[in-house]
Formats: C-alpha cells, sequence, structure tokens
C-alpha cells in the first residue's frame, strides 16, 4: 500500500482544544507574575509609563487567558493560525468583530479580540521569559518598550526577510511579534474605538516597539498593516 504521509491527511487547521501547541496560557494570577516589571527602576519616562501602565493592569485583575503563539491568517472565510500563511491583515476593527463573533468556542472559552490589559500582560509575560532566558531585566524592559529591534521583522532587523508570513522569528515559544500590529478593544466602552499595539515589518523598531499603543475610533477603515490580537 503507498503511504501518502502528510499529504493524505485534511490537516487541523482550526483550534479545537485549549492543549493546542499553537496556544499558550497568560497566567498574571501567578504568585510573582509582575514583580520583575514593578519592582525596576529607571529614570526613563516611556519605562516609567510602561511600569505604571503594569500596575494598573495590576489592579484591574486579569484573569488567565490563552493566546496563539502567531499571527491569524484565512482559510477561505475562516480565522485559522497556520505557519507560513499571510497574516490576515487589511480588515477593519469591525470586520474582525463579527469574524471573530462567528468562531467556535474552544472547550467552552469564546474567542475574543484582547484588550490593552491582557496585551500588557502578556508584555509581562514575555518580560518574564527573556529574563528567564538568561537576560537581564534592563535588557528586556528596555528592548520591550523602547526599541523591539531584537525581537522581531522590522525593516531595521537584522536579517529581514521578503515577506512577513506567520510563524516568523521564534522568541521565547512568541512568533510574528512585530510582523504586524494587532488591534485591540477598548476596555472603556465610554471612550470607545480601539487600540493599536507594537509594530509593523516595515515601520522602524525605535518609534514602534511592542509596548507603543495607538488609541483610534475609526472602526470601519481597513487596516492594510494590522491584524486583531484574539485570546481565549
Amino acid at each position: 500500500m503507498i503511504g501518502f504521509g502528510e499529504f493524505g491527511r485534511k490537516r487541523n487547521l482550526e483550534i479545537t482544544s485549549l492543549s493546542d501547541e499553537r496556544l499558550v496560557m497568560v497566567n498574571p494570577m501567578e504568585a510573582g507574575f509582575y514583580d520583575n516589571v514593578l519592582n525596576f527602576k529607571s529614570e526613563n519616562d516611556d519605562i516609567q509609563k510602561f511600569v505604571e501602565a503594569v500596575c494598573e493592569v495590576q489592579e484591574v485583575g486579569v484573569e488567565p487567558f490563552y493566546r496563539p503563539v502567531m499571527d491569524p491568517s484565512l482559510e477561505g472565510e475562516k480565522i485559522v493560525y497556520v505557519k507560513g500563511r499571510k497574516p490576515a491583515v487589511g480588515h477593519s476593527y469591525n470586520w474582525w468583530v463579527k469574524a471573530v463573533n462567528a468562531m467556535p468556542a474552544v472547550e467552552g472559552k469564546k474567542w475574543q479580540i484582547g484588550t490593552q490589559y491582557q496585551y500588557y500582560a502578556f508584555l509581562v509575560q514575555l518580560n518574564n521569559s527573556l529574563v528567564e532566558d538568561g537576560w537581564s531585566l534592563e535588557k528586556s524592559i528596555k528592548t520591550v518598550v523602547l526599541n523591539s529591534k531584537e525581537l522581531g521583522h522590522y525593516w531595521n532587523s537584522l536579517n529581514v526577510l521578503n515577506d512577513e508570513t506567520t510563524g516568523n522569528k521564534e522568541v521565547c515559544g512568541f512568533f510574528d511579534l512585530t510582523n504586524t500590529c494587532k488591534l485591540l478593544s477598548c476596555t472603556n466602552e465610554e471612550v470607545g474605538g480601539f487600540w493599536v499595539a507594537g509594530g509593523y515589518c516595515f515601520f522602524d523598531s525605535y518609534y514602534f516597539p511592542l509596548a507603543d499603543l495607538y488609541h483610534y475610533f475609526d472602526v470601519d477603515r481597513d487596516y492594510s498593516n494590522s491584524v486583531a490580537w484574539l485570546v481565549l
């Protein structure tokens, strides 16, 4: 009998289990989760603002959540997470809201566009992971907050690729940290709009580091360099 290997099998493009290797849990309730960042002292204004924002995140009390390790792409009209695909850029925030509402739940958890608080909780976890990998805390925070050149795919990064397909540039188990900007939901309904976080592969790493967030209101405009940052 001829063995066709992977060619004869249908790949599971959609995430159907919380144990899927394409998901990582972020647990801000873990003891000492915020300690590294909150105990860091700096006279730099941007770092001080980052620490203050993380303090606010801690006070809000973000619950544990799961996030995919790479950018989303499209299979027809379905949002999937597959390495080597074109990221699903070019859509509006409202388009993402409708698309996410149509995604099937995973073990009872519904997909959502992550909030600014969840995104900053992830940045805290990223800092912790970098320190565990041997980075100094000062270097990790400066890289996340001031210049994320070493963490992603910017025009001024080393070994820049000719495209920005999903699953590129692994950092502490995560990919695509700066291939695309990330659209985030706004927790303040009175303010409205949404947030755009991080950088894009053709931006400068100094001006658009991972910790940069910008508030936007045009929910129907298509953003050619951005994808929604989804969580469970």
